[in-house]
């Protein structure tokens, strides 16, 4: 059987949710495809080792790769370089897969294709309650090549489990996730777009994003706060370079990155910041060109707009 999907999994003291996120992948019914799951043990601290140890007695085909702790971005681009399936499947430790809705999913579809992504829903679970994750609402079924036309006049959903990968696209355009830095998924999703020839979206429940308060996205520690909204600055500014690089992408990419700024000056206004930080944080806006807010029709950004423009 060909290698059709390749599950890429980074680990760092996991132990809690590891053994039920693996469990589900190999539950998928994926008929007469096989697939490898890769797990990137990230330096934890924790039972993730041994737990992992068991799991390999149970499915002897995991693959286990240990390192330092070196960040979420490393381990995914470590399980990249061992891949060798047809497609990649970025999946959280802490999440999980939707067995009986993956394995509803038109798998002979990714051997007869060749699309460079494929789009899959996600579903949110906060405690007991399951809901679908519909922020980014897709068009089903309509193949865009290339696939930044998707992106135009869209805030596009920046979460690798949402989409599958075509891996030789990944290595052809050198694709990798940008490391040492938070947000580094508000980056990688829109390069995917901008880099791929072909995207379509499939209305199938593939993903459990399981929502918990321990989770790196729910921190409040002041000084980690501050660390993130200096790396989503670095995802504006990396992007804003590919653009003046680039320049015939920006109407495909604007929308991205004005909602990036704007994901980032609601931010720095909830979290309650030292003027100082968040005049420095304005400035480097403004000097980018991303302050003011671009203009958009949107009565809410419009508002938003308005708003930040009367504070900073």
């Amino acid at each position: 059987m060909m290698i059709l999907i390749s599950y890429i999994i980074p680990a760092y003291n996991a132990g809690l949710y590891l053994e039920a996120c693996i469990d589900s992948i190999y539950g998928v019914d994926m008929g007469r495809y096989d697939r490898e799951v890769i797990v990137v043990n990230d330096g934890s601290t924790d039972d993730t080792a041994s737990i992992l140890a068991k799991l390999k007695q149970k499915y002897p085909d995991l693959q286990i790769y240990a390192q330092p702790n070196s960040g979420q971005s490393v381990a995914r681009n470590v399980g990249l370089r061992h891949a060798s399936g047809k497609y990649v499947y970025f999946v959280d430790a802490d999440d999980a897969i939707d067995v009986e809705g993956a394995s509803s999913f038109p798998f002979e579809c990714l051997e007869r294709e060749s699309l460079d992504l494929y789009g899959v829903n996600l579903n949110k679970v906060c405690g007991e309650e399951k809901r679908p994750y519909r922020r980014y609402a897709p068009l089903y079924n309509y193949i865009f090549k290339p696939a930044r036309q998707y992106m135009k006049d869209r805030n596009l959903q920046p979460c690798p489990c949402a989409y599958l990968y075509r891996r030789e696209f990944l290595e052809a355009t050198g694709l990798r996730f940008h490391e040492g830095i938070f947000h580094e998924d508000e980056e990688w999703a829109p390069m995917a777009f901008a880099l791929a020839e072909s995207f379509v979206a499939l209305d199938v429940d593939f993903y459990l994003r399981y929502i918990r308060e321990e989770s790196t996205t729910t921190t409040t520690d002041q000084k980690k706060q501050e660390r993130k909204l200096r790396d989503m600055l670095t995802v504006i500014s990396t992007l804003d370079s590919y653009l003046k690089r680039h320049p015939d992408m920006r109407p495909y990419m604007s929308m991205k990155l004005d909602y990036l700024c704007v994901d980032m000056l609601r931010l720095l206004r909830r979290q309650h910041h030292q003027k100082s930080f968040c005049r420095e944080m304005i400035q480097a806006l403004r000097n980018m060109g991303y302050f003011p807010l671009h203009k958009h029709s949107g009565m809410k950004y419009r508002i938003f707009r308005l708003l930040t423009r009367c504070i900073y």
